[in-house]
């Protein structure tokens, strides 16, 4: 290996080394106990070293914004091939997110701007809500394809549904509670689906 594929190579992986750890750091302490000095001591580099990956706590934070859109996505497309029925997709969707949000609570903060993980681009939320190759929306699209005129504002009420009972439900309840706010949350989206057919 030359010494330019290894630069590279640990270039990554200060890169990743810097992501992983923000998120160490939030899951025991909250995101306000994030910053860029706390994380250049963890993983040993000096901080001037950590502004050349990222100039700020706010392109880190939308970094890690970015990371849990796209893990969703992912999800998204692979329930879209696993199931034929555009009903029963929608209704995986929205128990991954649900599940997503319990196993990485701070990936879905900085997600949604929550527990001191601000960040002020708008940017990947417009990304997300961009209906093109988008498969939720295409999901939508199925169960509607008489109202197309119609998919995009159901999609968005998806989104305000499904992320923000999430997300007030995070922010309000606590974890004990949970359980029985899913079971709340499960049925209104199968009302829902069932609103939009």
């Amino acid at each position: 290996m030359g010494i330019v594929e290894r630069r590279e190579r640990l270039k990554k992986q200060v890169r990743q080394d810097i992501l992983k750890t923000a998120r160490e750091i939030a899951k025991l302490e909250g995101w306000q106990a994030v910053s860029i000095r706390k994380i250049a001591d963890l993983i040993e580099y000096s901080p001037p070293i950590l502004y050349e990956y990222f100039e700020s706590k706010d392109k880190l934070l939308e970094t890690i914004r970015i990371d849990g859109f796209t893990t969703l996505r992912e999800e998204f497309l692979r329930i879209k091939s696993l199931y034929r029925n555009p009903e029963k997709q929608l209704v995986e969707v929205a128990q991954s997110i649900w599940t997503f949000s319990l196993e990485q609570p701070e990936l879905f903060q900085v997600m949604f701007n929550q527990e001191g993980a601000y960040c002020q681009s708008k940017q990947v939320y417009m990304q997300e809500m961009n209906i093109y190759g988008n498969p939720v929306w295409e999901m939508i699209a199925e169960l509607r394809p008489k109202a197309a005129d119609k998919v995009t504002k159901t999609y968005y009420e998806w989104w305000c549904l499904t992320y923000g009972f999430i997300a007030i439900t995070m922010t309000t309840q606590p974890r004990h509670a949970f359980a029985q706010a899913e079971s709340i949350y499960m049925e209104g989206v199968r009302r829902f689906i069932k609103s939009i057919m």
